[in-house]
């Protein structure tokens, strides 16, 4: 009987150690959240892209609606001569939590600079546009973004490159544009309504007593969590007026935004022409871990875009 209540005792205490260090790494973990935001200053942009042959800039544009308090939306851009309008564009949207700086090294890639002008935008939200701020709406956050795709109306070939909820946005932006849009990247999309993992603890943060003690790019990215198979419902019936070519990047192993998102996709987009790449060992990292490989993709679309040009402008010339 000594030896079970000894045995008892000792449980109890490794039990309770183990639970006081869970709080604490908990705790830790949400304390230092509060002192992470995932972004740079323009300042910090400036000095990661110190030494490198084409640097991007910053800019910021304002936008609202009639009865809506001004939105402030930042984005970066590498320069291009003012006459050269050959110049093709690929806009990156990121996902969450995250920030434009998300994209940077492909803003250091001298090979890509040299095909396209590189944009990258910060979503509403996030980064520097009206950080903490959260919108919660698909539809809302492509108008927000709007000003963009209108700031590259005259460029002969615009590409969007939407990373995880970055793709729905991206999709949306698809949608609104189908003359603008030439091509559609998505990498890790959410897409379909559900098609993605939520964690109970997602719906423990939202309670009134928790929801404003959680670090603003954590609830941020839990409130567009929460919202987003509602938000992904509202842009249901619009996919078929997506009429850009979509390039599909998926991880097979994906556990947070499920692989059938690609089936969804191809069964929505009935007047687009998509082309998939299932990535056997990958779950939600492509972005970090197949940098080379988006990059490859890209320059891939971009020549291919160029022969079609040339081919075209050699038919012209015969007749």
């Amino acid at each position: 009987m000594a030896t079970y209540n000894n045995f008892t005792k000792r449980f109890l205490r490794i039990l309770g150690w183990a639970l006081l260090t869970v709080f604490v790494l908990a705790v830790g973990v949400v304390a230092a959240a509060w002192f992470f935001d995932a972004r740079q200053s323009d300042q910090e942009i400036a000095e990661e892209f110190q030494g490198q042959p084409i640097r991007p800039r910053v800019h910021y544009y304002h936008i609202s609606q009639p009865g809506e308090t001004v939105r402030t939306i930042r984005f970066m851009e590498t320069p291009v001569l003012m006459a050269d309008s050959t110049m093709p564009v690929v806009l990156f949207v990121h996902g969450a939590p995250s920030s434009l700086s998300f994209f940077n090294e492909f803003f250091k890639d001298t090979t890509l600079l040299n095909r396209a002008q590189l944009v990258a935008v910060d979503r509403p939200g996030y980064g520097y546009s009206d950080f903490g701020r959260v919108e919660t709406s698909i539809i809302r956050q492509a108008e927000l973004l709007q000003p963009l795709i209108d700031r590259y109306r005259k460029a002969p070939f615009l590409m969007v490159v939407g990373s995880s909820y970055g793709g729905s946005v991206s999709a949306r932006l698809a949608m609104n544009n189908p003359d603008r849009v030439n091509h559609v990247v998505f990498v890790s999309s959410a897409l379909g309504p559900g098609l993605e993992r939520t964690y109970p603890i997602s719906y423990f943060a939202d309670s009134p007593l928790i929801h404003w003690g959680v670090p603003p790019l954590l609830r941020l990215a839990n409130d567009e969590k929460l919202a987003h198979r509602k938000a992904l419902e509202a842009i249901l019936p619009d996919w078929p007026k997506i009429r850009s070519n979509i390039t599909m990047l998926h991880g097979q192993q994906d556990d947070l935004v499920y692989p059938t998102n690609v089936s969804f996709a191809q069964q929505h987009l009935v007047n687009a022409r998509v082309k998939q790449f299932l990535l056997p060992e990958n779950r939600h990292d492509i972005v970090f871990n197949k940098r080379q490989y988006m990059t490859d993709i890209i320059l891939d679309i971009l020549t291919r875009r160029d022969v079609k040009e040339i081919v075209r402008a050699k038919s012209m010339a015969v007749k």
